[in-house]
């Protein structure tokens, strides 16, 4: 026999109807060997309670840390010494400029050839180099 012809002859066959006590009891196990909380017949949990429910312990100390982390940075930013400074007036300008003009000052001066009486305690520009000695050269004659 052929599978398609054994499914053909079980579509031809007439279901027969499960007794009521048999599915009764089936559900009764089912419920009895289920891990987890017997529930109650008829109520549902909450979905935030089965969103929960693998780890409610871990989910519960992650609340806690984010609480705990926003309270601490509400309390920093309550008396941030940012505000102080962001209402603090500006410098003036005179001090702006007087600062600017003492920095170019000190790069121009840092950026200067070396004065004339720096120059007579400066090593000589030029030192003098050994000659080669006549006793060193090599003479190569090719013939």
């Amino acid at each position: 026999m052929k599978p398609d012809d054994f499914e053909q002859q079980l579509q031809r066959q007439p279901r027969r109807q499960i007794p009521a006590e048999w599915r009764a009891g089936v559900l009764r196990a089912a419920r009895a060997a289920a891990p987890g909380t017997p529930r109650r017949a008829g109520v549902t949990s909450t979905w935030w309670r089965e969103w929960l429910w693998p780890s409610p312990w871990a989910w519960a100390g992650a609340a806690a840390v984010w609480a705990l982390i926003f309270v601490l940075n509400f309390e920093s930013s309550a008396g941030a010494p940012d505000a102080v400074f962001a209402r603090s007036t500006p410098p003036p300008a005179a001090a702006i400029e007087m600062a600017l003009a003492q920095r170019r000052q000190l790069l121009t001066s840092l950026f200067d050839p070396v004065p004339a009486e720096a120059a007579i305690f400066a090593p000589p520009r030029n030192p003098v180099r050994p000659q080669p000695r006549s006793e060193g050269r090599a003479e190569w004659f090719c013939a």
